[in-house]
């Protein structure tokens, strides 16, 4: 399925302002991490060159 920018854009807002809506504070430390990794591929979608340098920014598992 292929979407239009804005139709990207509109999803990360939403996304955004959904968890900003609930609190981080309630949530529960894998739903947090699930929902910002969540955002981070929706970001990913919108710029593919922040998809290619995230590598650098994450640190390998133990």
């Amino acid at each position: 399925m292929c979407s239009t920018h804005g139709e990207r854009m509109a999803r990360l807002t939403q996304a955004i302002e959904d968890l900003a809506a609930e609190g981080l504070a309630g949530l529960p430390t894998e739903t947090l991490v699930e929902r910002v990794a969540g955002i981070w591929s929706l970001v990913e979608g919108l710029d593919p060159e922040i998809a290619r340098s995230r590598s650098r920014y994450t640190t390998p598992d133990p």
